[in-house]
């Protein structure tokens, strides 16, 4: 499997119309996913059309470029204003922007350059090799008790992220719990928390829920600093760890 990767990697990259692509994935997907509720699936979206002329590898590897870039791109938002710039991304800012108050927002985004290129590397080799007997051992042992644990799990998990205090991080799975049920039931088809707008069928998006629990709050708390002097400019400096 090593050699065909390698063999694959030097034929894709052999051409520079590749290459040509693959910088373009780069930058246009950190540009789009660095712009809060753009998104680089909306790059993804626009570039589609075009992926026709492309040849197979070329536009899986537009694509996949333009996701991974696009990810990064998201936390620098994050990092700087406390605004992620896509759902992927609201973590960073738990952590990022703090020290972004700081002064140390150069160290964060080193930091998540060199975590997103550890993780994304080490996380497509994985998936590389395991996925085909993952999927076999999925289809013959997981089922819907299986499944219930998994989600369980998830969000026991999910509850720890407030800290020493639990009962925060489960009021945090709870609300979001209650804003899932807005929209229709995929089951039964009845319409759950719409107030009879029909907007509101399909559910709350997660991408107006992200930006409005973190972007808005974040852009009134910035407008009064500057309205009282208090504003100070994040200054960045990249410092890899």
């Amino acid at each position: 499997m090593i050699e065909n990767f390698l063999a694959g990697t030097a034929a894709l990259f052999g051409d520079p119309i590749t290459i040509l692509i693959f910088v373009f994935g780069v930058i246009g997907g950190m540009l789009f996913g660095a712009i809060p509720g753009v998104s680089m699936l909306t790059l993804a979206a626009i570039l589609l059309p075009f992926s026709a002329g492309l040849e197979p590898a070329q536009g899986v590897m537009l694509f996949a470029v333009i996701y991974c870039t696009g990810t990064y791109g998201g936390a620098i938002t994050a990092i700087l204003f406390n605004i992620p710039g896509a759902p992927e991304n609201a973590p960073t800012a738990f952590d990022g922007y703090p020290m972004t108050k700081q002064g140390r927002a150069g160290k964060a985004v080193g930091a998540a350059v060199l975590c997103s290129a550890i993780g994304g590397t080490a996380s497509a080799l994985l998936m590389m090799a395991a996925t085909e007997p993952l999927a076999k051992w999925a289809i013959r042992n997981i089922g819907p008790p299986e499944i219930f644990a998994l989600v369980f799990f998830g969000l026991a998990v999910a509850s720890s992220v407030g800290g020493n205090t639990i009962w925060k991080g489960w009021m945090s799975v709870l609300l979001g719990l209650l804003v899932a049920t807005v929209g229709q039931d995929p089951v039964g088809g009845i319409n759950r928390y719409n107030f009879g707008l029909t907007d509101l069928a399909a559910g709350i998006a997660f991408v107006p829920a992200i930006l409005g629990f973190f972007a808005v709050s974040e852009i009134f708390i910035q407008a009064e600093k500057r309205a009282f002097g208090k504003y100070n400019a994040p200054k960045l400096d990249v410092n890899f760890p």
